[in-house]
C-alpha cells in the first residue's frame, strides 16, 4: 500500500505546505488553506508515466544536437484559419501544448470546435483523427453546437469522459492529429484524492497531457476558465508548464472577441487577432474594424506594436470640469498610471488647469495596449478634448518625457507604413526621428514636433 501524504494548498494561488497556515505567505489570503491527501511522490511520479497514459514504451533519454535539430524541422500543422495560423506564427507545432483561457461563455468552446474542423479538413491522411474531450457537455450537446456551426466531419471524435487516464489509454497515438480538452477544470486523475477542479487535480491533469503530447508529438489544446474578477487559479498555475498561452479579451455583451498570445515558445508573444461572434461561429476580422472615424474632439489614431506587427488603434479622451478639489483619472485599455503621468506633464509644461478636470481615456474596441508609443496620441486626445478642438483624421506616434519633450519610439517606419491604409490626413511624429519621407510614394503629410508645447500649438490652430 502506498503511503498517504497530507499537504495544505492555497486555493487562490496554489501555494503548497506540509503544515496548515492561516495566511498564505505568497498571495496573502486568509483561510485559503485546503487539506489534500496524496500518495507518496515516488508512486505519483510513476503513475504519471504509467501504462494507462501510454508512457511505458522504451525511448532514448538523450538526443545528440544534430538529431534534435532534424526533429525540429518538422513542418507545422496548418489550421487553414488564417487568423489562427498568424497568431501561432505559422500553425501548430507537433507536441505543442496550448492553453486557451477566458471567461465562461466568451466563445472558447466554439473556437475550439472550429479549430478541430479546420485541422481535420486540412490533413489528407484518412487514418488521422482529431479528438475532442468535453468534460462539461455531453456528446449530444457538442453535436448540437457542431450542427449550429455547420460542422459535419467524421474525423472529429467526441468524448465526454472525465478520467484522464482512461482518455489517454483509449487513444491510439498514431491516429491522433490534435487533442482538445474542454476544460481542464472538469477532468480528474485517479492518482489524486482531491475535488475535481482543485489546484492539485489541475496540475496532475495538465502534466499527464503534456507528457503524452511531448512523447508522441501530438499538439494539444487545453481550455481553462477565468472568473469575472480575473482570478485564474487554474490556468495561472500551469502557464509555466505549457508552451503557448492564449487569452480571450472583450466583453461578452459585444460581438467582438480578441485573442491575445501571452506566451509562445515557438514564436513571438503579444500577437492578437480580432474575431466577431456570429450565428455561424467566430469569424476573423481586420483590426481596423474597431476604428471609428469620428469628427468630434478627443479622437486620435495611433499605431502600437503588439507582438511582431504594428496595430492601428483609436484613443478617445474626455476632459470634464469638476467642482471638487481634484479631478479623477479613469482609463479603459491603458494603464491609469500612464494617464496620470501624461496629464501631469501637460499641466506642468503648458500651465493648464487639468488638476480640476476629470480625464477619461478609452481605447476603442476593448483593446488593452502597453506600448509607450501611444503617449503622444494620448496627449493629443486630452488636449483636443480640453480645448474642444477637432484635430482631424490624424495619427500620432511618439513617447513623452517628464520634461515635456517628444521622443522617438521603436519601429516607427513600420508603424507609418501600416498606417497609410487608414483614411487619415496626416501623421505627427517626433522631430528628432530618423525617417526619410522621400522614399515613400504616399502623399500623406507628415509633421514633426519637439515638445508638448508644439503639439499644443497644432491643436489650437485647428480650433474653430
Amino acid at each position: 500500500m502506498p503511503k498517504v501524504k497530507t499537504i495544505y494548498v492555497c486555493d487562490k494561488c496554489g501555494y503548497e505546505s506540509p503544515k496548515w497556515f492561516g495566511k498564505c505567505p505568497v498571495c496573502g489570503e486568509w483561510n485559503s488553506a485546503k487539506e489534500f491527501q496524496l500518495k507518496d511522490s515516488s508512486s505519483e511520479s510513476k503513475s504519471i508515466r504509467n501504462v494507462d497514459a501510454g508512457m511505458m514504451e522504451s525511448h532514448p533519454r538523450f538526443f545528440d544536437l544534430q538529431t534534435a535539430l532534424e526533429r525540429t524541422e518538422e513542418q507545422r500543422i496548418k489550421t487553414n484559419i488564417q487568423a489562427i495560423d498568424q497568431l501561432l506564427n505559422g500553425g501548430l507545432v507537433p507536441g505543442q501544448v496550448i492553453l486557451l483561457g477566458g471567461e465562461p461563455g466568451v466563445g472558447k468552446s466554439t473556437l475550439a470546435l472550429q479549430i478541430c474542423d479546420a485541422v481535420a479538413r486540412s490533413q489528407n491522411q484518412e487514418e488521422k483523427y482529431v479528438y475532442y474531450v468535453s468534460g462539461e457537455e455531453s456528446v449530444h450537446q457538442v453535436a448540437n453546437r457542431a450542427k449550429r456551426l455547420g460542422i459535419k466531419n467524421p474525423r472529429i471524435l467526441i468524448s465526454s469522459e472525465t478520467q484522464i487516464e482512461d482518455i489517454l489509454k483509449d487513444m491510439d497515438p498514431k491516429k491522433v492529429r490534435l487533442l482538445v480538452v474542454d476544460s481542464i477544470q472538469t477532468l480528474s486523475s485517479m492518482d489524486i484524492d482531491s475535488p475535481v477542479g482543485g489546484v492539485v487535480q489541475i496540475k496532475a491533469v495538465v502534466e499527464k497531457v503534456r507528457i503524452f503530447s511531448k512523447k508522441y508529438n501530438i499538439p494539444s489544446l487545453l481550455i481553462a476558465h477565468v472568473t469575472k474578477e480575473g482570478v485564474i487559479a487554474g490556468p495561472k498555475l500551469v502557464e509555466h508548464v505549457v508552451d503557448t498561452v492564449i487569452y480571450f479579451e472583450g466583453e461578452r455583451t459585444t460581438d467582438y472577441r480578441i485573442l491575445r498570445v501571452q506566451k509562445n515558445r515557438y514564436g513571438p508573444s503579444g500577437e492578437i487577432s480580432v474575431f466577431q461572434m456570429t450565428q455561424e461561429g467566430l469569424k476573423s476580422l481586420s483590426e481596423d474594424t474597431l476604428l471609428n472615424y469620428s469628427s468630434t474632439p478627443g479622437n486620435v489614431f495611433t499605431s502600437v506594436f503588439e507582438g511582431s506587427r504594428p496595430l492601428n488603434v483609436q484613443i478617445q479622451a474626455l476632459v470634464s470640469r469638476v467642482k471638487m478639489a481634484s479631478g479623477r483619472r479613469i482609463s479603459h485599455g491603458i494603464d491609469v498610471r500612464k494617464v496620470i503621468i501624461i496629464s501631469a506633464v501637460l499641466a506642468k509644461h503648458l500651465n493648464l488647469p487639468l488638476d480640476f478636470h476629470d480625464i477619461y481615456i478609452n481605447v476603442s474596441g476593448g483593446l488593452n495596449i502597453t506600448d509607450p508609443g501611444c503617449e503622444l496620441a494620448m496627449a493629443g486626445a486630452i488636449l483636443s478634448s480640453f480645448l474642444d478642438s477637432y484635430v482631424g483624421s490624424v495619427l500620432m506616434i511618439g513617447e513623452i518625457g517628464l520634461d515635456g519633450s517628444v521622443r522617438p519610439t521603436v519601429n516607427v517606419a513600420k508603424r507609418i507604413e501600416n498606417a497609410k491604409k487608414l483614411q487619415i490626413e496626416r501623421i505627427i511624429i517626433p522631430a528628432n526621428l530618423e525617417y526619410n519621407q522621400n522614399n515613400s510614394k504616399s502623399a500623406l503629410k507628415i509633421e514633426r514636433v519637439r515638445s508638448v508645447k508644439e503639439l499644443f500649438e497644432i491643436v489650437v490652430s485647428n480650433k474653430a
